[in-house]
C-alpha cells in the first residue's frame, strides 16, 4: 500500500524554484496546494505565446519508500488539458528519490513531446532503482 509523506518547506521551495524558471522563460505557471495535506502538490504551466496551447500539469506525489521508513520517493503524474477541446489527457509518470530530479525528468518528457508511457504504479515502485 502506498503511503504519502507530508511536504516540508524545502520541498515547496523546490517547486517555487521550478515556477520561477518557467516564468523566466515566458510561461504562465502556478501551483495548487488543495491536496497538500494528502502529500500531493500540482504545478501547472501554459505558454501564452502559443494559440490554443495546452495547460500542462505535474501532479507531484511524495510517497514513502516501503523499504525505508520516512524516506521519500517522488512520483510525478503528467497531465494536460487541450487548449482547443478542453479534453483532459493523462500522460506517463516519472519518478526519482530527489524532487528536483523528478521535476527535471517531467520537464524533459514535456520537451520530448510527452512520450513517456509509464503508469503510476510502475513509477511508484521504481524506488529500488538507485
Amino acid at each position: 500500500m502506498l503511503s504519502h509523506l507530508p511536504w516540508s518547506s524545502s520541498d515547496l521551495e523546490s517547486v517555487e524554484r521550478a515556477l520561477t524558471r518557467y516564468r523566466m522563460t515566458g510561461l504562465e505557471a502556478n501551483f495548487n496546494l488543495d491536496r497538500y495535506d494528502e502529500g500531493i502538490v500540482t504545478i501547472s504551466q501554459i505558454d501564452p505565446s502559443v494559440v490554443d496551447a495546452p495547460l500542462v500539469m505535474f501532479e507531484i506525489h511524495k510517497l514513502e519508500r516501503p523499504d525505508t521508513a520516512g524516506r521519500p520517493h517522488w512520483v510525478l503524474q503528467i497531465r494536460s488539458i487541450d487548449g482547443r477541446t478542453q479534453e483532459l489527457k493523462q500522460h506517463g509518470c516519472v519518478a526519482s528519490s530527489v524532487l528536483v530530479f523528478a521535476i527535471a525528468k517531467a520537464e524533459k518528457d514535456l520537451k520530448d513531446g510527452l512520450v513517456n508511457t509509464d503508469s503510476f504504479d510502475l513509477a511508484a515502485n521504481l524506488y529500488w532503482l538507485k
